[in-house]
């Protein structure tokens, strides 16, 4: 099978020219077996015979001015090159490296006999498509096993078409890879190593995962392994970490039993990824857990919290929101410091969201800006608390996320537990989410609705 003139790039195979030497001479010859890609020729030069040694210069080296034998080229190139023609992509020629890597090749014979290995890789569907559509095309990262450790090639299909009125021995096609109105004959299958390239791909996703799984394990470490349950109150909460692609961020939740029965809720989301922002949450849930105790009011320990935040780090903020429940007066005080709102089912199934003024998030030094404010719960109101990953969509306006959480909410009934898979499940979060998501669920139990409470419910909002 004759290989004509060399007329277009290999995928994969840059340009090389030689550098002129200076005055005298056209060019240097590269010494050894270095390969000259032919370069652009003069159409109106005289050729020489393809298949004569004035194809090269005196050196011996492929002379880029004067038409080349392709083969020739090929044998020269370190990368597997093969050459089929026909619709059964009949073998007809394989260069030095691709005998070296998979053995002799008996050519003539189709590529499924002759040429196995790119049935494995899963080449010979794309050389159908390539003789079909005349178009190149390619697979990335492929394994060629049973070799010295595993190898993987990116390989290239390039459409050959044939040179009209031209057979090679034994009727063979002359194919060549220059443009023309002709169908695709053959295919040209080039393979590039890239065996570093992927090694070095796996090694940076497994140091991604071991870093992902030790913010994980610190992320959960710092959460409360298990909720205090007050008397008056049943309580709940999740964590759900982003999927294997986000870094894990710094949600958090808790519930603490602070002076007189009273019950602190809080739900807060520090604002970045990865170790560092699990580290600052775990520092300011501790911080909250001693401020609750000071027995301070909502605002008051929102305006510690600020101030402790920017020591930690001035560069990284939190949003939050403490609540406190009080059973002697069936009341709700909370501050909220740039945090989503609390949203309250009623025991008829209306949900109210608390839509008060929310002070700046923390570490921005606005801890003065905050204020407390007061809700006057019935029995059997459900309360939910949550992050930003349960309602924010990037596709769509948080709002969106809001409304869709709070008509979940309306049919959500059962237990506080049953309450949170349920929040989870109706607002897709899964194992693959994209982001961290804390829902902390609080439950007043069920008693004789009497109209002082309801009056109570209609008044809340007062700001202390």
């Amino acid at each position: 099978m004759n290989l004509m003139r060399w007329s277009a790039r290999l995928t994969g195979a840059p340009w090389r020219a030689t550098p002129p030497s200076g005055a005298g001479s056209d060019r240097a010859a590269p010494s050894g077996d270095a390969v000259v890609v032919p370069g652009p020729r003069d159409p109106t030069s005289p050729a020489g015979p393809v298949d004569t040694p004035e194809a090269l210069d005196p050196t011996g080296v492929l002379d880029p001015h004067r038409p080349q034998d392709l083969r020739e080229v090929l044998n020269r190139i370190p990368a597997p090159v093969a050459v089929t023609y026909g619709p059964l992509h009949q073998l007809g020629y394989a260069n030095r490296a691709y005998r070296e890597l998979f053995g002799e090749r008996p050519t003539g014979l189709p590529a499924c006999d002759a040429l196995p290995e790119l049935g494995t890789l899963g080449v010979l569907p794309l050389m159908d498509q390539v003789i079909r559509g005349g178009s190149p095309r390619s697979v990335k990262a492929r394994c060629i096993l049973g070799l010295t450790g595993n190898r993987y090639y990116n390989v290239s299909c390039v459409p050959l078409t044939r040179d009209p009125g031209r057979t090679g021995p034994g009727g063979a096609p002359v194919l060549s890879t220059q443009t023309s109105d002709d169908p695709t004959s053959g295919v040209l299958v080039f393979a590039a190593e890239v065996t570093d390239q992927v090694l070095a791909a796996a090694r940076l996703r497994e140091s991604e995962r071991r870093h992902r799984e030790a913010a994980v394990t610190l992320q959960r470490s710092l959460l409360p392994q298990k909720l205090d349950q007050p008397a008056d109150l049943r309580v709940a909460a999740t964590y759900q970490p982003g999927g294997a692609e986000a870094a894990v961020g710094g949600d958090w939740y808790d519930v603490i039993a602070i002076g007189g029965g009273r019950t602190a809720l809080v739900i807060g989301d520090v604002m970045g990824r990865g170790l560092r922002a699990a580290a600052v949450m775990g520092q300011l849930r501790t911080a909250v857990r001693a401020y609750a105790r000071l027995d301070l009011p909502p605002h008051k320990v929102m305006s510690l919290l600020d101030g402790l935040a920017m020591e930690i780090d001035a560069n990284q903020i939190a949003t939050c929101t403490y609540a406190v429940w009080d059973p002697q007066g069936r009341t709700l005080g909370y501050a909220s410091a740039g945090h989503l709102p609390i949203l309250l089912r009623c025991p008829d199934g209306t949900v109210l969201r608390s839509e008060e003024q929310n002070g700046p998030p923390l570490g921005t030094g606005g801890g003065v800006h905050h204020l407390s404010h007061t809700l006057r719960l019935l029995p059997g109101t459900t309360g939910v608390l949550y992050t930003d990953g349960l309602v924010e969509r990037r596709d769509e306006d948080i709002d969106q996320g809001l409304d869709q959480l709070a008509r979940t909410l309306t049919g959500a009934v059962g237990s506080p537990d049953v309450v949170c898979a349920r929040l989870l499940r109706a607002m897709g979060v899964t194992s693959e989410h994209d982001d961290d998501v804390a829902v902390l669920v609080f439950q007043l139990p069920a008693e004789e609705e009497s109209p002082e409470w309801r009056r109570a419910l209609d008044s809340a909002g007062r700001e202390v």
